[in-house]
């Protein structure tokens, strides 16, 4: 993997950023100011998104980079998201009896993918479109 220094710096500053809550929890913030952080990670995890396939020409490498920044990033900023505005926690996704609330465990699923789509949809759009983009040009 080739990269200019440039490119790294960019795509390195980018996933530093998108990793901030997770300092920002040792500092015992107000529930306010971690949300707002958590906004500003999940946007800059939407940049990452857009600039891991534009920067990584290897599908291999974009794709593991992708799916760590994914699960380290998108899974809990997304889930911690939604629990800070609807209250729904995994505890809450269980009646007495130990069933499946499904309407509560819906509700929880419904606003996390709302939240997660935005990223997951320029990821792999960007990264379709190259691959599609560089079989034309080799057929041409």
């Amino acid at each position: 993997m080739n990269l200019p220094k440039i490119q790294r710096l960019f795509l390195l500053v980018l996933i530093s950023i998108t990793f901030i809550p997770y300092v920002a929890t040792f500092m015992r913030l107000g529930e306010s100011s971690l949300f707002s952080i958590e906004i500003v990670a999940l946007v800059f995890w939407y940049m990452t998104s857009l600039a891991i396939p534009l920067v990584i020409k290897e599908v291999d490498t974009t794709l593991v980079l992708w799916c760590f920044t994914f699960v380290l990033v998108g899974i809990v900023i997304g889930s911690d998201m939604v629990y800070r505005m609807t209250s729904i926690d995994p505890a809450r996704w269980y009646d007495d009896f130990g069933r499946l609330n499904s309407h509560v465990y819906y509700s929880f699923i419904y606003h996390w993918v709302f939240i997660i789509a935005p990223g997951c949809i320029l990821f792999i759009t960007i990264l379709l479109f190259q691959r599609f983009s560089g079989k034309l040009k080799e057929e041409s």
